[in-house]
């Protein structure tokens, strides 16, 4: 589902540069975990849509971090955010353009309900994590390919 280079990026590696040895074990272990355990969600109404890789992945990365297994639970988070990404280049959607404010997700809760599977908190932010609000937009454009230099650029 995700991309090497997007994951290895997600991961903090510079452009070009391959997973090997055990961060290759380590993120197969991700992918191999989320494929039998995640979630993953999408909800759209009008034009906003909700998507989550799930409240599971946040339980098992808490649980790995109580446990002291951090790199295990660094790699499913980073695997649990390149979910989100895949599925937000999938629908066709953007978390917004330049001038976006946070204040502009009670907007789009609004438009998508409690039926949304995300909660929105006081702060603006999204639980669980590895999710985002987003407006449909038809275009599934990669922030590297993307000419907008909006302010959720991703680079690494």
């Amino acid at each position: 589902m995700i991309d090497t280079e997007e994951y290895a990026r997600l991961l903090g590696y510079p452009p070009g540069k391959a997973l090997e040895g055990a961060v290759i074990e380590r993120a197969e272990q991700a992918s191999v975990w989320y494929e039998l355990n995640g979630r993953p969600r999408v909800f759209a109404r009008h034009n906003a849509v909700a998507i989550t890789a799930g409240a599971e992945v946040e339980v098992e990365v808490a649980r790995l971090w109580k446990e002291d297994r951090v790199d295990e639970a660094y790699f499913l988070d980073r695997f649990a955010a390149g979910v989100v990404e895949h599925l937000v280049r999938a629908v066709g959607a953007s978390p917004g353009s330049k001038g976006w404010d946070v204040e502009r997700h009670f907007e789009l809760m609004k438009l998508l309900g409690p039926e949304a599977p995300v909660e929105l908190l006081p702060s603006g932010m999204l639980k669980p994590v590895n999710s985002v609000l987003a407006v449909v937009t038809g275009d599934s454009t990669t922030c590297a390919e993307c000419s907008c230099r909006c302010d959720f650029r991703r680079t690494a």
